[in-house]
């Protein structure tokens, strides 16, 4: 099966993004630094975080959970060796829809990696951990409009978002849809055939 990835460092307009493109939160080096950095190099092998950061394992709790690893189907990710990940950390987003999509930590950065009916390959985006904490982060599907009945919802997003999250607030042209978070994991199914625009989160203390 073809293996599709993208680099963190493909941009585009919106946090939330379609399928192929990194959100442009992510867009900027992948030269780790602070408590971020942790990362291991044995000669010319690719970087690979080692362990998770603290700013990890304390903002998201699928991270604090036993890693249970990307199956071995689903390959190498090459284009994703800038964020640094290790698929050997990777925890299954437990959300009830179509596909199956996995949070993967690299150095300095949070990974949603995705097999979705319909789409070719595996999908991959990033975003830095930071951006990540800060406004959540998620990756956007299509169904097919020849092949979706009338009335049903044609665009699905995942998101994660950090502990202290309740609703994501996700702009879409001049509407807002508000999601709830639940075990830092919203999802949203709506009509829309385009990517969002920004998204919001509303917490337990603060905005």
């Amino acid at each position: 099966m073809t293996k599709r990835t993208v680099s963190w460092r493909n941009c585009a307009s919106s946090l939330l993004i379609l399928l192929v493109c990194a959100v442009p939160a992510s867009c900027g080096s992948a030269t780790p630094h602070g408590a971020e950095a942790r990362s291991r190099t044995v000669g010319h092998a690719p970087r690979m975080l080692e362990r998770l950061s603290s700013m990890q394992r304390r903002e998201f709790v699928l991270l604090r959970t036993r890693p249970e690893g990307l199956p071995t189907g689903i390959g190498r990710l090459p284009t994703a060796t800038e964020a640094g990940i290790n698929s050997a950390l990777a925890q299954r987003i437990p959300v009830i829809v179509s596909g199956r999509y996995w949070l993967v930590p690299g150095i300095g950065s949070l990974c949603i990696v995705s097999e979705v009916p319909g789409t070719p390959g595996t999908v991959t985006v990033c975003a830095r951990t930071r951006q990540v904490v800060e406004q959540g982060f998620g990756t956007i599907s299509f169904a097919p409009a020849d092949r979706t009945p009338a009335g049903m919802p044609t665009r699905l997003l995942v998101g994660i978002a950090p502990d202290d999250a309740r609703r994501a607030l996700v702009h879409t042209g001049g509407s807002v849809a508000a999601v709830p978070v639940v075990g830092g994991v919203f999802v949203l199914r709506d009509s829309r055939r385009g990517p969002s625009d920004s998204t919001e989160l509303r917490r337990t203390r603060g905005t």
